[in-house]
């Protein structure tokens, strides 16, 4: 770091830091002693694996795209090279999201469903749009359409999984159910944080007459630009969804892998 910091946020990156250490650990402990096996099993581990390091990446370059706000100024904190990171990240994560309620349909004897299932990722990949617009115009409000999408595609997972459970027993009804209310909570939180978040950030912007960029222009200026700020008031509003994104949301893409070994491992 180039100036010195807030105790807070040199606390908050540290655990930021060993988090990716762990998490790095816990992928590779349910690599080799995991107790699936077969390829849905290698295809969760390898989208998984993606999610995993891409974070861990983004854990030790903490960025806050639109703000260009950075921890460590230097060209792999690029706020570009961090956003392509994590497009590529969140759509393996989407992906692994439609695998598991695809997967679970299966047990469940539920075609339907299945297909159905595999619709859950579109609402993250169109989010991928949104978001990139919001980084390269320094548009807040299609940031707030992007939480949006990725609500909605939780919403339609939560209602898949509810189909499910109520067609199900064992623990295919109750890893639905689980699922089902880790969704709700989820969506609870985008609509009650994220979104009012960005749409004051929004509002803010068109207070203060912030110029737009054009798309090229913001495409140049998010791989230069960074500002380098070690205060936590800075940091502190993204640090409420950056901390549950390097921690919660890995610990599930890789408790997700673990899914297509539950059958045998309850027969045994």
């Amino acid at each position: 770091m180039q100036a010195e910091a807030d105790v807070m946020l040199l606390a908050w990156w540290r655990a930021l830091r060993v988090l990716a250490v762990l998490n790095i650990g816990l992928w590779l402990l349910v690599l080799k002693l995991g107790p699936a096996r077969g390829f849905d099993a290698s295809l969760h581990l390898g989208l998984s694996g993606v999610y995993v390091l891409v974070c861990a990446y983004r854990s030790v370059f903490p960025r806050v795209d639109l703000e260009r706000l950075v921890v460590v100024d230097t060209r792999l904190s690029s706020i570009f090279l961090g956003r392509s990171a994590a497009t590529v990240a969140e759509i393996c994560f989407a992906l692994q999201l439609g695998l598991i309620v695809h997967q679970l349909a299966g047990h469940a004897g539920m075609p339907a469903v299945q297909k159905a299932a595999w619709s859950i990722p579109i609402f993250m990949v169109v989010a991928q749009a949104f978001c990139w617009h919001s980084v390269l115009t320094l548009n807040h409000i299609t940031q707030a359409v992007e939480s949006s999408l990725w609500a909605a595609g939780f919403s339609w997972m939560a209602l898949l999984l509810g189909v499910i459970a109520l067609g199900s027993s064992g623990w295919v009804q109750a890893l639905s159910l689980f699922g089902m209310v880790a969704a709700g909570g989820f969506v609870t939180y985008v609509l009650r944080v994220d979104v009012p978040m960005y749409w004051r950030r929004y509002r803010q912007g068109r207070a203060q007459g912030l110029v737009y960029m054009r798309l090229h222009q913001g495409a140049r200026d998010a791989w230069e630009r960074r500002v380098h700020s070690g205060r936590w008031e800075a940091w502190k509003a993204d640090a409420l969804w950056l901390t549950p994104y390097f921690s919660v949301g890995v610990w599930i893409s890789i408790a997700m892998a673990c899914v297509p070994g539950l059958p045998e491992t309850l027969q045994r």
